[in-house]
């Protein structure tokens, strides 16, 4: 008997299979299987791929009892479709589906209590209590919100290295590795400007500066110092109002946190998380990192519902 993970994210595939010890029998990946981002057609073959590639040697899809998905973004009617898909596949296996955000949590605190802050692309904050009482901060999108994450850093760089060119900002290196980065040689705000508002993924390509934000600070700029201590200062804001709606009486060992943006920037960014940390909850804290991949925390998400189901129980609540 076999359970699978699947983690399908905007970029790439990653699918695990484990046996009810929670022992990992295999390891598959495919392409982006986003729908929000990419076509039909593409998710599917990209699902495909990796179910098909972490399926053990001489093992048949027929064994997988039940399979859960991890799906960023707004669902939507996203569900319908995926589920469709993954009936097709695996026509004998329950379907599972839940956010990235929920499997997160299970990847950073394995169906214990805390709080965690995803700092990708987008950012949100995902909080399970030791009642199941659940609570999310942010996660408004790039236009109205994800204050603390990649596509925030960048855009706030973008902001600092154009106000600087401009007179309006202080001195920062940020306005040469922003021409740098959209491959401009001269001065011309018309040639800034069709970089950016010409992009057919304008999103994606303001995210894509916040590298520049953080090696900048790594060299002592301090406008791009700035912005990734406000950076942090919107994390921990997420931290306290989750954990103050979850009621937690200590935080040791309840924060968690996790996402791309995050660990490229984490020599300098958790230094100052620590510290503001430090001084809004009044004591030493630690910070939580993830001990699984998402695709396993998936997988430990569908043994854990078909065990629950099958002893006719109550599922758990914690991160689901």
């Amino acid at each position: 008997m076999m359970f699978l993970g699947i983690d399908a994210g905007a970029t790439k595939t990653e699918a695990v299979v484990i046996d009810k010890k929670e022992r990992i029998l295999g390891v598959g990946y495919g392409g982006p299987a986003n729908l929000n981002s990419s076509p039909l057609q593409v998710v599917r073959n990209s699902l495909i791929k990796a179910i098909v590639e972490a399926l053990p040697e001489k093992s048949n899809k027929d064994n997988i009892k039940s399979a859960c998905i991890s799906i960023a973004g707004t669902l939507g009617g996203n569900t319908k479709i995926i589920r469709e898909i993954l009936n097709e596949v695996l026509p004998k296996t329950s379907i599972i589906i839940k956010r990235d955000y929920e499997i997160a949590h299970i990847a950073c605190f394995n169906f214990k209590p805390g709080v965690v802050f995803i700092a990708g692309t987008g950012s949100i904050a995902y909080g399970v209590n030791e009642k199941g009482e659940r609570v999310r901060v942010g996660g408004w999108g790039h236009l109205v919100g994800d204050e603390g994450s990649g596509y925030w850093v960048g855009q706030e760089g973008v902001r600092a290295g154009l106000k600087f060119y401009d007179g309006r900002g202080q001195p920062t290196i940020l306005y040469n590795y922003l021409k740098e980065y959209l491959g401009i040689e001269n001065d011309s705000p018309d040639s800034i400007i069709r970089a950016i508002y010409s992009s057919e993924n304008k999103k994606t390509l303001i995210a894509g500066f916040a590298p520049y934000v953080v090696k900048a600070a790594r060299e002592g700029d301090q406008v791009a110092r700035l912005i990734l201590e406000r950076a942090a200062e919107e994390i921990v804001s997420s931290y306290l109002a989750a954990v103050q709606r979850l009621k937690f009486e200590s935080i040791q060992g309840k924060l968690g946190i996790a996402g791309g943006f995050y660990f490229g920037a984490r020599d300098i960014l958790k230094p100052i998380l620590l510290w503001k940390l430090g001084r809004v909850f009044g004591d030493i804290v630690d910070l939580k990192e993830p001990i699984m991949s998402n695709a396993e925390a998936a997988a430990r998400v569908a043994l854990k519902t078909s065990t629950n189901i099958s002893q006719k129980t109550t599922p758990h609540n914690y991160g689901s």
